[in-house]
């Protein structure tokens, strides 16, 4: 029993003066930026030791980080349980309790359509971002495949018709036209290929509606090149981001006279990027942005997530004006201030599968009184700040 003690406390000693070295050589403390050198936090951070686990067990298929990441067949990673426990819900198809969700979001939903039609908002549409698994299901582990019938089909059942553009249908199709895939690998999110498949899908049924608008073609957005890029965000979460591989698929988008955009701070009117047409990552603040040469004279409010920033130059290269926030950081009062101070043409929605159905959809708008009955726009603005 002693002889077991002493080795413990030995191993224990030779980690304590081995990890130090092993965090300096690697420079950690540069990584960290804002620590010293000599703090605990730095000199015994493990990250190394998850790194090193994460090689060896990946080429098993054994994920370091089972709750983040989902090692799939052929190096493809999907979200664990973590995220909107996104395996079981696929895996268990509907349930009563989704039902009930799609219940509340439909007629929050149809609310939000109808109040923003007496506001001067003639086009209101939710574009919804499939999950991964739900166009890439064959890459999945076998016993992490979906039911034939999801919840997302029973939220659709619920909201009214039209209002609800579903992009699975469009993206599963042009698996089979493109040699490229739509989605990262190592990532959660679609490249900008799929998200101009997806953006392609919406704007067929915006003009089904919206005669007049001028909309981007297959001949004016083509492939140039593809090239490769270090791992996604899923590859992050197993701290194997430059260890893995992904491809990047590069868009083009062919116009006249080039799209040259501007990034403006909505509540300041300060200038916070100028310049070319590049992907916008989401905004937790709304952001303002102001395209040169866009084909329609819109101003649109986009509330969105992650899945908008590769289809941000598609938007941007469409509409002049483009007003942006993190649907999340849109709590009813606030869109509601921001519909009556910016004035839109058109409010889109984009929204990743899984967060579909969160509470926050079902959120109903503040209701609309006659004049002098209850506050004015002036007044809510006054008071809502952000």
């Amino acid at each position: 029993m002693k002889k077991q003690v002493f080795m413990f406390v030995g191993v224990a000693l030779l980690a304590l003066a081995v990890v130090p070295a092993i965090n300096l050589n690697l420079g950690n403390g540069e990584k960290k930026g804002e620590q010293e050198w000599w703090r605990a936090s730095v000199l015994y951070n493990f990250d190394f030791a998850s790194a090193f686990l994460s090689r060896f067990f990946y080429p098993h298929g054994i994920s370091t980080n089972p709750d983040q990441v989902l090692i799939g067949k052929d190096d493809w990673l999907y979200l664990g349980e973590k995220y909107e426990n996104t395996i079981t819900a696929g895996r268990r198809g509907a349930t009563v309790e989704d039902a009930e969700i799609a219940r509340i979001i439909g007629h929050a939903t149809e609310s939000w359509s109808q109040w923003l039609n007496l506001k001067g908002v003639s086009t209101f549409r939710v574009m919804l971002g499939p999950d991964k698994g739900s166009i890439y299901p064959e890459f999945l582990p076998d016993w992490a495949q979906p039911a034939s019938a999801s919840a997302t089909d029973t939220l659709l059942a619920n909201v009214s018709q039209g209002l609800y553009v579903d992009t699975r249908t469009a993206l599963r199709t042009a698996k089979s036209r493109f040699s490229e895939s739509l989605y990262y690998k190592t990532d959660t999110h679609w490249n900008s290929l799929g998200a101009w498949v997806a953006f392609h899908a919406f704007q067929t049924e915006i003009g089904r509606t919206e005669a007049g608008l001028n909309w981007l073609t297959e001949r004016d957005v083509r492939i140039s090149s593809t090239g490769d890029r270090q791992g996604g965000d899923l590859a992050k979460f197993l701290r194997l981001k430059e260890t893995l591989r992904d491809n990047e698929v590069v868009v083009d988008i062919i116009s006249k006279l080039p799209i040259e955009t501007e990034q403006y701070d909505f509540e300041t009117g300060r200038l916070k990027h100028s310049g070319g047409n590049p992907e916008i990552h989401t905004a937790q603040r709304p952001l303002l942005v102001k395209s040169k040469n866009a084909l329609n004279q819109k101003r649109i409010l986009w509330l969105r997530d992650s899945f908008g920033t590769a289809m941000a130059p598609f938007m941007a290269a469409t509409f002049t004006e483009t007003l942006q926030l993190h649907y999340d950081a849109a709590h009813p009062e606030i869109f509601a201030r921001l519909v009556d101070i910016y004035k839109p043409d058109y409010v889109f929605i984009t929204v990743v599968e899984r967060g579909a159905r969160r509470k926050r959809f079902g959120s109903l708008p503040p209701l609309i009184f006659p004049s002098g009955e209850a506050e004015n726009s002036e007044a809510i603005s006054r008071r809502v700040s952000f």
